[in-house]
């Protein structure tokens, strides 16, 4: 047997390898694919959404906070003591 004829057996292997692994990736992306990439993206948004609350939530904190530190001693003593008294 020559050279080529195993050549010609080494090309014909690589090629089949090649187009079966072309075929599956084309039939994962068609069928099921999809779908799961769908669910990811939802669970995605919903992941964003939830952290855009949370932020929001603590934008809310900070603007109470500096409210608190830049008020004046005796307002915020005030505060303070109306809460104990309350």
């Amino acid at each position: 047997m020559s050279m080529t004829f195993w050549v010609a057996i080494c090309v014909i292997v690589v090629v089949s390898v090649i187009a079966d692994s072309i075929v599956k990736i084309v039939k994962a992306s068609t069928s099921g694919g999809g779908k799961g990439m769908q669910e990811r993206m939802a669970n995605m948004e919903e992941d964003i959404a939830i952290t855009e609350q949370e932020l929001d939530d603590a934008r809310k904190r900070i603007e109470v906070l500096e409210k608190i530190v830049t008020d004046d001693k005796s307002q915020l003593s005030k505060q303070i003591d109306d809460l104990a008294n309350g």
